[in-house]
């Protein structure tokens, strides 16, 4: 493999070798083998940190079910990330997109989104963060196809100036479709939503930032897409 991947996930698989996940560009997850990674005199070590950006060097085992990782060039090192707001919004995004990877199904897509989102949370101020969450929380919903239409009716899909957020993540109904349960979105809040999604993510840090309501409905869409509730998005945001 010539393609740079992500250390996504590692845990002990022997007193000397640990098991690696990497995301990869044109493959999605792959599951690894480390052998002598905890070795003092290992090529692996500071290397292989989580969400380091590496070349790896692959072969498959004999019984073909889990490939040896024979080496890594590290390509890059999100140093940043480790502040603890940094880190915290990081350990988010690996929350949710951990949900869209699949094992061995490549998702390029999802990938870009995925390396950009973590060099923009790397070198964005800190003040901007919450903005650059959002953001990348938009291109996630809709990179699965699960991004509501941000002016119109989910359910007749008409045009509509008053609009309600479902309880249940079904996206914005209109007055006749909402049910009790809704929420009026102000126009001001669909404004900034809209803005934010035709906003490219290198200039996400010149929006003002989300209001209350915005990041709730954005949480409320990506529990939805993910099946569960975060562990990590309140401390990521700052709320």
């Amino acid at each position: 493999m010539s393609e740079p991947a992500i250390i996504w996930k590692r845990r002990d698989f022997s007193e000397t070798s640990r098991l690696v996940t990497l995301v990869t560009r044109d493959e999605g997850k792959i599951s690894t083998l480390a052998k002598g990674a905890h070795r003092a005199t290992s090529p692996f070590l500071g290397r292989i940190d989580h969400l380091n950006v590496v070349v790896p060097r692959l072969s498959r085992r004999r019984d073909g079910r889990l490939r040896l990782l024979r080496g890594v060039e590290l390509v890059h090192e999100h140093r940043a990330l480790r502040s603890p707001r940094r880190f915290a919004a990081s350990s988010y995004l690996c929350e949710i997109f951990d949900v869209a990877f699949v094992e061995e199904r490549a998702d390029p897509g999802l990938f870009d989104l995925l390396a950009g989102a973590l060099r923009i949370l790397e070198r964005c101020p800190a003040r901007s963060m919450p903005t650059s969450l959002a953001g990348v929380e938009v291109r996630f919903l809709d990179a699965l196809g699960l991004l509501p239409r941000l002016d119109r009716c989910s359910h007749c899909t008409q045009p509509s100036r008053g609009l309600h957020v479902a309880a249940q993540g079904q996206g914005l109904l209109c007055n006749q479709h909402r049910s009790g349960a809704a929420r009026a979105v102000p126009a001001d809040t669909l404004r900034w939503l809209q803005r934010l999604e035709a906003t490219p993510g290198r200039e996400w840090g010149s929006l003002p930032a989300p209001g209350r309501l915005a990041q709730s409905v954005l949480g409320q869409w990506v529990t939805a897409a993910i099946e569960r509730p975060s562990r990590w998005r309140r401390r990521a945001i700052g709320a």
